[in-house]
């Protein structure tokens, strides 16, 4: 029997393919064509993310030590981060909580969360950050500091893969721009990026406020 698994290289060139593909959904002659794969996608998307997210929970709860194994393959580490499933200093510990604690995760209130300092940020660089359920870019650009959801419109594909020019975000699947002042996509301004607040203290830190 011929073996099943793929090189690394071939794993690496075979998503670069598909993220190609996806790329070339803008592209397509009829926009209700678009639209449904579109659909398609954010369906399998959200399949996938309910999916791997159970099974990342049940990893770190029961077997800790997997975790560094899953992290050192590279596709177990692309699969598992397209999900922001690896951002285990905070979510494993939140996980950990609910389940041993018997919390049901709905206690949600407004809080601030301390997310970084300005001045260590990288100009036109965006930084993925997940709280409370909640997956956020922590975006820098002209010197401003902003927050926005780390999921292309309706789509939930992850963001973090974005490229900043000239205050535009710019989706890695399908090369849609955003703008960061107002989370308004260029092409199409009745979609739009959803904004989280942000308080930038004297000294540069940063602070996320969640549940508003």
């Amino acid at each position: 029997m011929e073996n099943i698994f793929l090189s690394d290289a071939d794993y690496e060139q075979l998503a670069a393919q598909t993220q190609d593909l996806i790329g070339k959904i803008d592209n397509l002659p009829f926009p209700n064509v678009k639209d449904d794969v579109n659909d398609l996608l954010a369906n399998f998307d959200m399949l996938h993310r309910e999916a791997l997210t159970r099974l990342f929970k049940e990893i770190i709860i029961n077997y800790p030590a997997l975790q560094t194994k899953m992290e050192s393959d590279k596709a177990v580490h692309l699969l598992f981060s397209l999900y922001d499933l690896f951002h285990s200093d905070i979510q494993s510990e939140l996980l950990s909580r609910e389940e041993m604690v018997g919390g049901n995760g709905n206690d949600k209130y407004p809080r601030w969360i301390p997310v970084g300092n300005t001045h260590e940020l990288k100009e036109d660089t965006a930084y993925k950050y997940a709280e409370e359920g909640e997956m956020v870019l922590i975006c820098k650009t002209d010197g401003n500091v902003y927050a926005v959801k780390n999921c292309c419109g309706n789509t939930l594909l992850p963001l973090d893969g974005a490229v900043i020019d000239k205050g535009y975000l710019i989706c890695p699947w399908h090369g849609c721009a955003y703008r960061l002042a107002d989370g308004i996509m260029e092409a199409n301004p009745m979609h739009k990026l959803k904004k989280f607040p942000l308080i930038i203290g004297d000294n540069g830190e940063i602070r996320l406020g969640l549940n508003m």
